[in-house]
C-alpha cells in the first residue's frame, strides 16, 4: 500500500515537546503516512510549538509564517500543533489564516485525524484533555541519535 503523504515535523522547545512530536509521528507512521526529515520533501508539516516565553512565542510564529512559504510548493497542509495551540486557542484561528489545523497538547492522540481534516480542506482546532500519557506501547519515531531517546515522565514547562 502506498504512503498517503509525506510528513515532516518541526520540533520547537523542550525535549518534553520532541517526545510528543516522536508519538505524533509514530501514529501518522502506523496510519501509512511516509515520514520524511526535510520539510521541502513534505506535502504535511507539522510545527510543535513551545509558548512558555515570548521569544519561544515569536519562534513558534516566525516557523509557521516562514513554513507557510512552501505551500505553494509541495506542502498541501501546515499544522501548529503544541503549546502555542493549548495557550492561544481563542486567538490562533483568526491570526493565523495560514494554518490548516491547530492540535492541543492533550490531542496528540488525534494528530491522524488532525491531518486528514486538513488534507481535505477542513481547518480546525483539535483539542482534549490533557489526560494523554505516552506510554512505551505507544508508537514513535525517533528523530536524532539512534542512542538518544528521552523518557517523557511530565507536562509543562519547569525553566
Amino acid at each position: 500500500m502506498p504512503a498517503k503523504a509525506t510528513v515532516a515535523i518541526v520540533s520547537l522547545g523542550c525535549p518534553k515537546n520532541l517526545v510528543d512530536s516522536q508519538a505524533m509521528l509514530g501514529l501518522l507512521q502506523q496510519a501509512g503516512y511516509e515520514i520524511v526529515e526535510e520539510v521541502e520533501q513534505a506535502e504535511v508539516i507539522i510545527v510543535n510549538t513551545c509558548a512558555f516565553i515570548e521569544p519561544a512565542q515569536e519562534e513558534a510564529i516566525d516557523a509557521l509564517l516562514d513554513l507557510a512559504e512552501l505551500k505553494s510548493e509541495k506542502c498541501r497542509a501546515l499544522i501548529c500543533a503544541g503549546c502555542l495551540a493549548e495557550r492561544h486557542k481563542e486567538t490562533l484561528l483568526e491570526e493565523l489564516p495560514e494554518v490548516d489545523a491547530f492540535v492541543g497538547v492533550g490531542a496528540v492522540p488525534s494528530i491522524v485525524e488532525a491531518v486528514e481534516g486538513a488534507l481535505s480542506g477542513r481547518r480546525a482546532f483539535v483539542d482534549a484533555p490533557l489526560t494523554y500519557v505516552y506510554d512505551g506501547s505507544s508508537p514513535r519515531v525517533l528523530t536524532g541519535p539512534s542512542w538518544l531517546a528521552y523518557l517523557k515522565i511530565a507536562d509543562g514547562c519547569n525553566h
